[in-house]
Parts: structure tokens; C-alpha cells; sequence
């Protein structure tokens, strides 16, 4: 019996060359007579690219300490993988829940939900197993005086969990945060029994009470205690060094937001600790750290103090992560429209370099400036430096063309490291329609996830948007947050908040998904030379590939690099897995030199 075989020669990738493995989503969200279509359902690149759903609000049960259920919060935000046993394929899962509501079950205003996932390799999918405590349980957070406005947080790499309580807005007095009955109902002052390590016992009115971090245990859901001594103040996302002491925290305040950074006196416990503000240069060639008083009184109003001492004033600061203890990068989200933030000034605070530079650019400085489309900034550990790393935007808003990369604005951020090459995923919270950072075409949000290869960072360096890869779209009226990787970067966590109702399910509800597959994808360019075989008696698609290579003919087929040494061979075959190829080789088969003349008895 003579066979057909293929011969493919690939070329390996230069020396410490990796391909991003995350690929491009290339949709254009436009119908076939060109009118706008909004997405209805989140949105991926092709297959091997898959998502599994483990968590939606408002549908699934969750259920408390004393045995009761009730349908499940909304507004998913932060997300938390605790891997069990050291796991990427099993662990905890913990999502934060924003909105401040009543709920006589789960406790009122927000809160935070803990599963257990695993990953299941005989259906490729992501499940979430039931325990004899249910499966979806609820954080306990009474003894704290509860939670609300669950945002952003902090993982640590031994296990802990901080919830960052935000919407400091919404909690100015007890009338405030009771809502007339549909927020939170006890409104009676709460005991602080000790601060920083030390008993005060001491009385306060329970709207002080919020817009803390709360260490969580995530094994027990139920919460440690409130950190009083990291401050009160609009809190949205933290990072922990190396030295697992040392916390840098970000401050969401729409009218001027300050950076700080805690410094425990012991590694992996935060009870007792210092509190520090950050201070620029005033040319912006570095900075300094500024140590707060740590008095009860100081954190309470914690935002005030490090303005009066004269703390930089950023534009919103959103998350915060830290590719290594050198290199630091924050989403400052910008506003989508005209901000004042005179009143952070005149309290005392300096704003910083580069929001300087764009007060100054409508003519007259005055503290008032418009900051549509955020960014990336990035902190110098070094030199205490804060510079911009990424300027958001892209197309202007009435050319506004979804298919092409438009950053705005950045929120949530997360890295991971695959195969020697470090990733930063950013999620989008973009403005409702009518403002500025909106895209005209559309009648709701439009929010994506990109990636940013930030392998090779170095002070100073600049990104463009056209360095980023659109990774996923979420559906109509959504902000995509709460980006996790596994500790091996094959699963991506990631939670659609609030999309609009009347997408279609789970997608009209706030929900928790996996995404995997990246990390499988191989890309061949099957060039000339495989288009003059397809002329021929048979034809290879598609091209380029993912990962499955089909022939129009059952034939024998290897793969050679270009030292002769054979990396793949199937015979008799029509269906071609490209997926085991070593580390390194099937990030690039470059062209491919085929010879079909090459028989086999």
C-alpha cells in the first residue's frame, strides 16, 4: 500500500522568544449591513478558547452558618483562587459582591461568596462540587459589624483574603446607609474593641464602620476582623510583596484618590502594623513615603490626614499588582468626563505630575480637567517613581470601531507568567452612554478584557494601545472584573457584573466564568507552498490553525525542525492534534515547507 506524506519543516522561535498564547478576538460587533450589534452574551476568540459558568447571582443558592439559603448576591467583583494542596485544578473561589442591599439571610449591604471548583479532565469543564454545607456558602461577617460595597481585594500567597469595602459616598451618615429601608437596617453604633494591636473599646456610628479591608478565611467563610489600622477610605484593590508585609493599597475616590501602602511588624499578620502615604517629586522623578499617625482617630478619617500632609493626588485608583517587588502597576481609571479636584488640593494634597500636565493642556490650570479614557501607571519600587505606563483611548469616540483595540477605562488587573513571559490582563469599567469614553454607536456599556505583554518592563518604558490583545468582549450593559489566573496560567477567572437584563442567560445576570484553552492554542501559517498543494488532489485546513489541523485526505503526516529532528508523526490519519508539541516549538511553526512527493510503502 503507497501512502501520501507530508513533510513539514517548522522554524523554531529566536532564543527566549515565546508567542503570546492569548489569542486576538477579532469581532466587530457590527451586523452585515453595518449597523452597531451589541453583544448579548460574553464573547471569545474561536475554539480552543471555551468558557464554563461555576457562579450566577440571583439564580443559585447560597447558604448561610445557620443553615439557611437564599438566592445569591449580584454584582460579582473580586475574585479570589485559593488552590487547595497547592492545585491550579482545585481550589476556593470567593467572590465579592458590590451592591449594598437588604437581605435578612445573607446579611445586609454587600458581601462575599465561597465555593469549591475543580477542574474535571475527562469533560475538559470546570464544576463546582456540594459539600454537606451546600455548594455556594456565604462569608460571615457579622462579628465585624458586617460588609457592604464588596469591590476590589487582595490575595495573598498563603491563603488569606482581603475584601475592600468601597462607595464611600454611600456611607456619609446612618441615614445614608439605612436607604429608607432597602439598604443596611442596624444603624445602632459598633464596638471597636482593639486598634492596631491594642484594646480601645471604643463606640463609633456604624456608618464609620464601612470602607475598610477585611481579612477573610476563606476555609471557614467568615470574616477576622476589619482593618482599622490600613484606614478608612474608598478601598478598591492591594498587592502584597514578597516579604508578605508589606501591602500597597489604592484609594477609588472619584474627586482626587491618594496611594498608600501598609508595612506589618510581622510577616503574614496585618493586626499591627504602619500606615504610609505616598508623596511625589514635584518634578515626578521619584517620591517618598509618608508614615500616618496610627491613632483610631487618624484612620478614621484616614484620606484627610494623608492629604494634609501633603499626599499626591491621583484620579481614581482601581486595582494594583505587582509583577515582582521592583515593578508595581495601578489602573487609574479616569472619569469619562470633567472632574474638580480642587478640594483634594486645597485640603492639602498635591496632584500628581501627570494630571499636571493635562490640567494645563485646556489653558488654564485650575484643578478642573477632563480625564476620559484613564490609565496605566506604573510605581518604581526603587525609586518611589509613579509614571505612566499605558494611556488609555484609542479611536475617537464617534469613529469608535470595536474591532480595534480602545482602552477605557482600565479597572481591574491581574498577571500571570506562562512559559517564561509575564501577562497583564486589564478588565474595563467604560462610562455609560453619553459620556466621553463611550462609543456613540452603542445604547448600553461596552466592556472588554485585554492582554499586555510586560515581560520585558523597564522604567521609563512606554506601552501603546496597539501593544494590547482584545482577549474577550463582554455582554451589553456589563463591566468585566475580577480577573484571576491559576497559579500555572491555564484558567482565567473572570466575573461579568451587572450586564444588562435582557441579554441572553446566565448573561442577564451577574455571573462567574473560566476561561481556558489559550494556553492549547497553536498557530501554523501554512503558506504559498501549502495553497499550490491544495490546487491539488487534496487541501489542509483551516489556515491559519488552532490546535486541529483537518486533511481532505487520510494520509501519514510529520513535522521536522529544521535541525532534521523529526517533533511530530501521525499515520493514516485525517485529523491532526497539534497541541502536544513541545514547550517552545508550537508557539511557532513560522513557514511551513511541505513536500508531498515523499511516498511510504
Amino acid at each position: 500500500m503507497r501512502k501520501k506524506f507530508i513533510l513539514v519543516t517548522m522554524f523554531l522561535p529566536l532564543a527566549g522568544f515565546a508567542q503570546n498564547p492569548f489569542p486576538e478576538l477579532l469581532e466587530n460587533f457590527y451586523d452585515p449591513a453595518g449597523n452597531p450589534s451589541e453583544p448579548n452574551e460574553v464573547v471569545l476568540p474561536p475554539s480552543p478558547i471555551k468558557y464554563d459558568v461555576l457562579f450566577t447571582g440571583g439564580v443559585d443558592y447560597v447558604h448561610n452558618k445557620l443553615g439557611d439559603s437564599a438566592l445569591a448576591k449580584e454584582w460579582h467583583d473580586f475574585t479570589g483562587y485559593i488552590p487547595i494542596d497547592g492545585r491550579s485544578d482545585s481550589g476556593y473561589v470567593v467572590i465579592n459582591h458590590e451592591r449594598i442591599q437588604s437581605d435578612p439571610v445573607n446579611g445586609d449591604g454587600g458581601g462575599m461568596t465561597v465555593f469549591t471548583a475543580w477542574y474535571d479532565r475527562q469533560t475538559m469543564a470546570w464544576k463546582v462540587s456540594t459539600d454537606s454545607k451546600g455548594k455556594y456558602r456565604n462569608v460571615y461577617f457579622t462579628p465585624v459589624g458586617g460588609t457592604a460595597a464588596n469591590c476590589g481585594g487582595v490575595q495573598t500567597n498563603w491563603g488569606k483574603v482581603f475584601t475592600a469595602e468601597e462607595w464611600e459616598g454611600a456611607f456619609g451618615s446612618n441615614k445614608a446607609i439605612h436607604n429608607n429601608g432597602a439598604g443596611i437596617q442596624d444603624t445602632s453604633d459598633f464596638l471597636v474593641q482593639t486598634f492596631n494591636g491594642a484594646s480601645v473599646n471604643r463606640s463609633i456610628k456604624r456608618h464609620m464602620n464601612y470602607c475598610y479591608m477585611v481579612e477573610v478565611d476563606v476555609e471557614q467563610a467568615k470574616a477576622v476582623r476589619k482593618q482599622y489600622n490600613m484606614g478608612r477610605y474608598a478601598h478598591e484593590g492591594g498587592w502584597v510583596a514578597s516579604d508578605d508585609k508589606t501591602m500597597y493599597l489604592t484609594d477609588d475616590k472619584s474627586s482626587g484618590s491618594v496611594l498608600y501602602k501598609f508595612v506589618a511588624d510581622s510577616a503574614k499578620d496585618f493586626s499591627v502594623g504602619k500606615l504610609y502615604t505616598y508623596q511625589q517629586f514635584i518634578d515626578g522623578d521619584g517620591g517618598t513615603w509618608l508614615e500616618m499617625p496610627m491613632k483610631l482617630d487618624s484612620m478614621l478619617h484616614a484620606r484627610d490626614v494623608a492629604l494634609h500632609m501633603g499626599a499626591t493626588v491621583f484620579m481614581r485608583l482601581e486595582w494594583i499588582e505587582g509583577i515582582n517587588d521592583q515593578t508595581i502597576f495601578i489602573t487609574e481609571t479616569g472619569r469619562g468626563k470633567t472632574v474638580d479636584v480642587s478640594e483634594a488640593l486645597r485640603a492639602g494634597g498635591t496632584l500628581a505630575n501627570h494630571l499636571v500636565e493635562m490640567d494645563a493642556a485646556d489653558g488654564a490650570i485650575d484643578s478642573i480637567f477632563t480625564d476620559i479614557y484613564g490609565r496605566i501607571l506604573r510605581l518604581n519600587v526603587t525609586s518611589s517613581q509613579v509614571e505612566v505606563a499605558l494611556e488609555g483611548g484609542g479611536n475617537l469616540r464617534r469613529n469608535y470601531n470595536p474591532s480595534k483595540n480602545h482602552m477605557s477605562p482600565p479597572d481591574g488587573l491581574v498577571s500571570t507568567v506562562i512559559k517564561g513571559k509575564t501577562y497583564l490582563s486589564i478588565n474595563e469599567d467604560m462610562n455609560p452612554k453619553g459620556l466621553l469614553g463611550s462609543p456613540v454607536h452603542f445604547s448600553s456599556k461596552l466592556n472588554e478584557a485585554y492582554i499586555l505583554d510586560v515581560s520585558d518592563d523597564a522604567p521609563g518604558m512606554k506601552y501603546q494601545i496597539k501593544d494590547l490583545t482584545r482577549f474577550i468582549a463582554g455582554p451589553a450593559g456589563c463591566e468585566t472584573t475580577g480577573g484571576r489566573f491559576t497559579s500555572d496560567g491555564t484558567t482565567y477567572f473572570v466575573n461579568i457584573q451587572h450586564p444588562s437584563a435582557s441579554n441572553v442567560p446566565p448573561f442577564n445576570h451577574s455571573v462567574t466564568l473560566t476561561i481556558t484553552g489559550y494556553k492549547d492554542v497553536v498557530t501554523t501559517n501554512i503558506d504559498e507552498e501549502l495553497e499550490k498543494l491544495q490546487g491539488d488532489s487534496f487541501g489542509v485546513y483551516p489556515n491559519p490553525v488552532s490546535r486541529m489541523l483537518h486533511l481532505t485526505e487520510r494520509m501519514d503526516f510529520a513535522i521536522y525542525d529544521l535541525q532534521g529532528k523529526r517533533q511530530l508523526v501521525r499515520r493514516n490519519a485525517k485529523v491532526v492534534d497539534l497541541s502536544g508539541l513541545s514547550s517552545g516549538r508550537q508557539q511557532s511553526l513560522g513557514r511551513s515547507v511541505l513536500n508531498k512527493n515523499a511516498e511510504t510503502a
